[in-house]
Parts: structure tokens; sequence; C-alpha cells
């Protein structure tokens, strides 16, 4: 099984930014060693409880500290930025790091005023299709039809390049991904089977329509989901009371300013209300004994026909989090 990390560099409670980052950049190195393909970072804006705002700036603090995982973005909300100063961001950390950067991109909106924040003085909103073959141009210098900025060039200019993929949850990304030729991440959020089969079969099918297809040129699909394990089902509990209070109050309520604690998440009182969105969002978790992990991670893989699984060990306490990546990979790497 190919396995990779997306990490969205929380801020535990009684922590602060400095410490998340110590903590992930322990974090990837101990990847590395378990033998994950990849270590993603998330883009969040305005969410308090993750450090990770800027995943360019904390794909380099990762690229520095590791040797061989691949570093990647999940993903840059390609629509907020110039698709110009973007590919030199990343034309910098190839150059330093070559064949080592992923560029995991996607349309995802924030809320309203981050929005705004970030697109104050545009006219217009940049179209991602658009923008991908932007980058695609500014990557290769090569332009087969014209360009409106074919006389510049995204430097530093560099042998290599780096890999593209589109994140999505719909038909129309999808569609893009299959349209350039680009891996395909999907989100498993308890979606039904069916939806995400015919999500997944029709970029499989698109892509092999529009594209050369050979062994360095197939489609390719990772799936990413949330995954809670320990060595016990009394810690794989405690894990899930402190993650589900975490996204109640992401989904729902106002934003917490750090990853609540377990002793946080358990004294908690819930309304009925409440209780029955948690509900709502165990779909979205991958939870159980490390043995039970690998028969659900199994079955994604099989059910879906996807190449690669990214587990989010999304979970309450550097040990805990170091322990899950672990647990994971000794019984499915």
């Amino acid at each position: 099984m190919k396995l990779s990390i997306l990490d969205y560099v929380p801020i535990f409670e009684d922590r602060n930014a400095h410490d998340a980052f110590n903590h992930s950049i322990t974090l990837a190195q101990t990847a590395e060693q378990l033998g994950y393909t990849r270590y993603w970072v998330a883009e969040h804006h305005n969410v308090f409880s993750v450090a990770s705002s800027a995943p360019e700036i904390v794909m380099m603090m990762l690229l520095e500290q590791t040797q061989t995982i691949k570093i990647g973005s999940g993903g840059v909300m390609l629509p907020h930025y110039s698709a110009y100063k973007v590919a030199e961001q990343f034309r910098i950390m190839e150059a330093r790091h070559p064949n080592r950067v992923d560029m995991g991109l996607g349309r995802s909106p924030s809320f309203k005023q981050v929005n705004e924040a970030l697109n104050e003085f545009k006219s217009t909103k940049p179209n991602l299709d658009n923008q991908i073959e932007d980058l695609l141009h500014y990557f290769s210098n090569k332009y087969e039809a014209p360009h409106r900025f074919m006389s510049i060039k995204a430097t530093p200019e560099i042998d290599t390049s780096p890999q593209m993929f589109i994140l999505g949850l719909s038909e129309r990304s999808a569609e893009l991904a299959a349209q350039k030729g680009l891996p395909f991440v999907i989100a498993f959020m308890g979606q039904s089977q069916t939806k995400i089969n015919r999500l997944i079969e029709y970029y499989r099918q698109r892509y092999k329509q529009l594209n050369d297809i050979s062994k360095s040129n197939e489609p390719y699909v990772i799936m990413s989901t949330f995954v809670v394990t320990a060595n016990t089902l009394n810690k794989v509990d405690d894990l899930l009371d402190a993650l589900h209070l975490w996204l109640l109050r992401i989904n729902y309520l106002n934003q917490p300013k750090s990853y609540p604690s377990i002793n946080t998440a358990q004294k908690r009182k819930y309304s009925t209300s409440e209780r029955n969105k948690i509900e709502k969002n165990k779909s979205r978790v991958i939870s159980g004994l490390p043995k039970d992990i690998h028969l659900k991670l199994t079955y994604l893989l099989n059910t879906y026909q996807v190449d690669e699984i990214m587990i989010m060990p999304h979970v309450y306490g550097e040990q805990a989090r170091l322990e899950l990546i672990q647990l994971v990979a000794n019984n499915s790497l």
C-alpha cells in the first residue's frame, strides 16, 4: 500500500505556533524514516487552531529538515493568488530540492471576509482552469499557442519541475485534472460510495480519452482521509472525542483558539443538535485499532481503485500523532 500524510499543523491547547511547526518537522522526519511517500501541508486562513496558513513557507521548512520524502501543498488555493508568483515560489523550492516538491492545487473558497481580504482590489477572480494552464507554461517556459505573458519567464530557470496535482470533490475538478493530464486528489468525507466511484471513474475515462497513455502517463488518484488509531480502544475513543469537538467547532461554531485537549473535550456538554452533528461527522473518520485501520484502508484502496491513500493524523498530542503514523506504517506499509 502506498501511503502519504496530509498535515494541518495543529496548534494544541497550551501550545503555540512555534511548537506546532517544530512538531510537524519531527513528524515529517519520522514519516520519512517509516517509508511514507509524501508529506503535504494544508492551507487554512483565519483558522486559529492550525498553523498552516502559508503552505509554501511550511514546505520549505520541511524540505530543509528532511532528505528524501516528497513535500507538498494540500493545497494552494490558486484563485487567491498570481499564478506567476506561485510558479516562482515553487521553482525556488524545486531548485533547492529537485524532484521532491509536490504542488497540490485547489479552488476551495474560504470564509467571505477571508475571500475579500485575499482578493482585495481585484475586479474579477482568476479562473482556475486558466491559471493551471499558466503554471504549465511557466514551468516549461514553452508556449504552444500565443500567451499574454510570452515575454517573461518564471525564475530561477531550472531543469526540473514540481509535480502538479488537482484537488477536488467535483466533476469540474476531475475534468480539469484529466484535461491537463494531472493526478487527481479526492478527500473521503463520508460521501456515498456511488458518488465517489462515479467521480473517480469519470476522471480515469476522461484522462484516457484526452491523453496519450503509457506506463509513465496514466491517470493517478490519491484519496485523503482522517485516521485515528492507537494501541487501545480507550485511547482511540479519547482521541476521537477531541477530534470531534474540533470538527464541530470548525464547521458549526466560532473558531477555536487551539486544538482542544482530550480533557477539555470530555468535560464538554453537548446539545442534541451538536450530538447529531458529531454523529454525522463520524463517517468522515477512519478509526479503530491498527489491524482494523489496515483493513479499512485496504477497503478504500480496493473499493475506489485509488493508487495512494493520504492519511490525516489530526489527533491531539505530539506523541499520539507520532504513534499513529508509526502504527499505520507498521501494519500497512
